[in-house]
């Protein structure tokens, strides 16, 4: 059967990727998505990407996505770091827009394929090595990932390489190879999609990656630094005075800087460069009620018929924060970092469960988490019992929602929306479940007091011990 499964994987993976780039084209996986049968959405998150490069070589702001002449046929709000616009957008920025768009299609399934074989890579089970590519590439929301040419992939990236870094540290690999994944996964994220930034407490409490997490923190202030104050970076900012006096007023963002309350239509303050930064502020408590929205928050309040307070949904960030200080108190090496890797796969997994507007393309950066737990299964991990059962509720990801079943009836309604989205957010939230309760257990098992006493409040011993 091992045998049937090493030989059967590769085809099934070749076959779906065929598949997915067929229907990119002829519209076969079209039934599976709301987006891709009521709307013209094809490629609507990618020719921002490009465009915000042009912005620039125009002296507009990279941030102004429907300024000056138009890039491609329709497109949402560019809301990467702006140094991300200049070093990968504008590899793409001298193409026509479909061509660019198909080049980074490519791009992006190339970034997919290379995470499943760094996973590949940690393993010599030959079924798990392919398990890992088939996990990341054969899953609906990568096809919706391409679909919408969304620049997700360098986050699933650097997710994977932080996986594998804190792998690495764990299982005795070199530990010079896991600072480097680990570095280039910050980076990687920072500057793109800054998610990583929940699991910065955790890393600077444990002494295996304090010391490249400050390395990375101080590389990327000095970068965005420089994206901020350079105007030839930042041509329409609003200057450091007033971006100082505005940082902390966070009612004033929400209120004015909200890309929905402003129905689309950009100020001043949203075209400077620190928008990339300010909107995850502008966004914080605003619930986006939409068919194709996928978040705990509007899951919760479509079955209730009403809104909640947003502070409940920040409940496993706070958790997470809180038990990132138990885990440093774990005095055992091995359990301490089996347990760091643990509660890295479910911080990755609060941002479905936490933040309001979560679109489906960004499951994909779950598929990592799920396609290392059958490795760990081999490592004799303490929570391995539970392994099976977490892998198998995580394949749910890689399915296509409920929405094909309901498609052509009332897919509006509560019970149609429960259902479309019933397999995206309770694998999330079951999966954080069971890694917190596991994170919890070693704590409490293995958790010594007394290591307080060497997470020294003295600077040199902090961050060089």
């Amino acid at each position: 059967m091992k045998e049937n499964r090493s030989i059967l994987l590769p085809f099934a993976t070749i076959v779906f990727v065929v598949l997915m780039l067929g229907a990119l084209h002829w519209g076969w996986f079209n039934p599976f998505f709301f987006g891709a049968e009521h709307a013209q959405v094809q490629g609507i998150d990618y020719f921002a990407v490009p465009k915000s490069y042009l912005n620039l070589q125009e002296r507009r702001s990279i941030y102004d996505s429907w300024g000056g002449a138009a890039y491609g046929p329709h497109s949402t709000w560019y809301l990467a770091h702006p140094a991300f616009s200049v070093f990968v957008a504008s590899w793409f920025s001298f193409f026509s827009p479909w061509t660019s768009y198909w080049l980074f299609i490519l791009f992006s399934l190339l970034i997919m394929a290379y995470c499943g074989y760094l996973i590949a890579a940690a393993t010599s089970n030959i079924v798990h090595k392919r398990l890992s590519y088939f996990i990341l590439l054969c899953a609906f929301p990568t096809f919706w990932l391409l679909y919408v040419g969304n620049m997700h992939a360098p986050l699933v990236l650097a997710l994977t390489l932080i996986l594998l870094a804190i792998y690495g540290f764990t299982y005795g690999q070199n530990d010079q190879q896991a600072r480097n994944k680990l570095m280039a996964g910050l980076l990687i994220s920072f500057f793109s999609k800054p998610i990583v930034l929940l699991l910065l407490p955790l890393f600077l409490l444990m002494k295996e990656t304090r010391r490249t997490t400050i390395k990375a923190i101080l590389i990327y202030a000095a970068v965005s630094f420089i994206f901020i104050a350079d105007p030839l970076l930042n041509p329409q900012g609003m200057g450091l005075t007033k971006l100082g006096n505005l940082v902390l007023d966070f009612d004033f963002i929400k209120e004015h800087m909200n890309i929905y309350k402003n129905q689309f239509v950009l100020n001043e303050y949203m075209k400077d460069n620190s928008i990339h930064w300010l909107n995850l502020i502008a966004q914080s408590d605003y619930k986006l009620m939409h068919i194709d929205v996928f978040s705990l928050p509007v899951f919760i309040e479509t079955i209730l018929g009403k809104e909640l307070s947003s502070a409940i949904y920040k409940i496993p960030i706070y958790l997470g924060f809180v038990l990132s200080f138990g885990v440093a108190l774990i005095s055992d090496k091995k359990i301490r970092l089996e347990s760091t890797l643990l509660l890295v796969m479910a911080l990755s997994l609060t941002f479905f469960l936490s933040y309001n507007t979560v679109w489906e393309y960004q499951f994909t950066s779950a598929l990592p988490v799920v396609a290392l737990l059958p490795i760990l299964k081999g490592k004799d991990v303490f929570y391995k019992k539970y392994i099976s059962m977490m892998f198998i509720v995580g394949l749910l990801f890689c399915m296509p929602t409920f929405y094909f079943l309901v498609h052509n009836g009332n897919f509006q309604s509560t019970t149609a929306l429960t259902l479309i989205r019933f397999n995206r957010i309770v694998p999330a939230l079951f999966l954080f479940v069971v890694m917190i309760i596991q994170v919890i257990a070693a704590v409490k098992k293995y958790g010594d007091l007394r290591e307080v006493k060497k997470i020294s409040l003295r600077p040199e011993k902090f961050f060089f011990g």
